[in-house]
């Protein structure tokens, strides 16, 4: 996946595409996201956090466990427990090459 997908998906308002950025980013396939620097990953988290703050679906059970959430969390609960994490979140997508 591509950062002009990821905007391009909030931009039209395409959940589901938001939602598999989001568990890209938060989870070990973060080096999946093609990005020119890390530090556009980092933005990326942050612009698809605020896409899903009112997202009520349910997580998949890999993505919660990458957060550390139970099972059943919701996008939300997502969006906000990496919000939370910020600093450690950034510094692991900081360190994929």
């Amino acid at each position: 996946m591509k950062l002009r997908d990821i905007t391009g998906a909030i931009t039209d308002g395409n959940l589901p595409a938001v939602r598999q950025a989001f568990s890209l980013l938060v989870g070990p396939e973060a080096s999946q996201i093609e990005a020119q620097s890390p530090g556009f990953r980092v933005v990326a988290l942050n612009r698809v956090c605020g896409a899903l703050a009112a997202d009520a679906e349910v997580m998949p059970e890999a993505t919660a466990a990458a957060l550390e959430l139970p099972t059943g969390s919701t996008y939300v609960a997502g969006a906000a427990k990496a919000r939370r994490d910020s600093a450690r979140l950034a510094r692991r997508l900081m360190a994929l090459s």
